[in-house]
């Protein structure tokens, strides 16, 4: 377990190293868990930067609730005079909305690279990705993709996706989460990667598929950008938030989980706003480097190493992380769920998805 006081000492030397500004995307992040990501990096950056304006943290946050946002900013603006707060409204379960707001915060980088002056550059430090909604049933997008999927595996896959040019231009080396299920085994129905067919929809197959989709992508980005990103797939454990609220689960069903698991959650589970801190930690080359990174800098904070990746090796740039900063040790299967270039099977269905909507037609592969 990384302990709380090493999480905080860890980020605060990241805010202490920044080269500002310090970016970061935090989508799904006006509730829970990626609420507690923003506030967390206005804490951590707090007294940095009062003198620049706004330019040394700039966050970006995606979502769909204007009212929450609002007042996020606005509490996160008063605790980090330093900081830039921003919304962007997005439904992120259509692909083409997610492309849209990618061009927003490119745009909006873009010009504020431009007012620091010539050899300013456009980059995202830190991409979190919370967006999602608990699901019993399949429900497909106009674009032909079940939404609870999307919002779990396609639409943050299109983030990293949309964000990799500006991402692996971090001076440190971008850092990416996605906030999922990193502890569960991860397995693949390999002729459905889309998972269409209605007897792969239990939810133990489900969730072990999005586990495995999701390892792959981010193992390949990772191997196609050494140096240059590191990425993590987190697991946070017993969290007490409301997104059991915006489920389609039957009205008992809601009630059950808000009236007794979420107080559950707040005894036996970890507080929203230390799963925030950690979630920050994943922005440090010290523990999450990119793969053959040099930015590597194992025991510059007492009581933190660089950590091991999903194939088992230290400092790979992809990492399946606890919900105490540990590492899951390489899987049984791993090398078994790779066998006939599965990685690039995976790659490649993804970015076909990608491909097809993007050209305004629904993807039904």
């Amino acid at each position: 377990m990384v302990k709380l006081d090493v999480v905080r000492a860890a980020n605060a030397a990241l805010a202490a190293s920044a080269e500002k500004p310090f970016t970061a995307v935090v989508a799904g992040g006006t509730a829970g868990i990626g609420e507690a990501t923003v506030r967390a990096l206005a804490a951590t950056f707090a007294g940095h930067g009062a003198s620049d304006g706004g330019d040394f943290l700039r966050v970006h946050i995606v979502g769909r609730n204007d009212e929450a946002a609002r007042k996020i900013i606005s509490e996160c603006t008063a605790a980090c005079p330093g900081g830039t707060f921003l919304f962007h409204k997005g439904d992120l379960s259509l692909l083409k909305e997610v492309d849209r707001v990618c061009a927003e915060i490119t745009q909006s980088e873009k010009e504020a690279a431009g007012k620091r002056g010539t050899g300013a550059k456009v980059h995202v430090d830190f991409l979190v990705c919370c967006q999602g909604v608990l699901s019993l049933s399949r429900e497909e997008t106009e674009e032909g993709l079940d939404k609870f999927y999307c919002l779990m595996y396609y639409s943050r896959m299109r983030f990293v996706d949309r964000l990799l040019p500006l991402l692996t231009t971090s001076p440190k080396g971008g850092h990416v989460v996605s906030v999922l299920n990193s502890k569960y085994e991860a397995t693949l129905v390999h002729d459905d990667l889309s998972l269409r067919n209605p007897g792969n929809s239990s939810l133990q197959v489900a969730f072990r598929h999005r586990t495995g989709m999701t390892n792959l992508f981010i193992e390949e980005i990772a191997r196609r950008n050494p140096g240059r990103i590191a990425l993590c797939h987190y697991y946070p454990g017993f969290v007490p938030t409301n997104i059991g609220e915006h489920s389609n689960f039957p009205w008992l069903v809601k009630k059950i989980v808000s009236l007794l698991l979420v107080p559950m959650f707040w005894i036996i589970g970890t507080p929203v706003e230390e799963c925030g801190h950690r979630v920050v930690l994943m922005a440090s080359p010290t523990r999450f480097p990119a793969r053959g990174s040099e930015s590597a800098t194992a025991g510059s904070v007492s009581g933190l190493e660089v950590a091991e990746g999903m194939d088992g090796v230290v400092g790979s740039g992809a990492y399946r992380v606890s919900n105490d900063n540990e590492t899951y040790p390489k899987e049984k299967g791993y090398a078994k769920l790779r066998e006939n270039d599965t990685a690039e099977k995976v790659y490649q269905h993804t970015m076909a998805a990608f491909a097809e909507i993007e050209a305004g037609r629904v993807f039904n592969g």
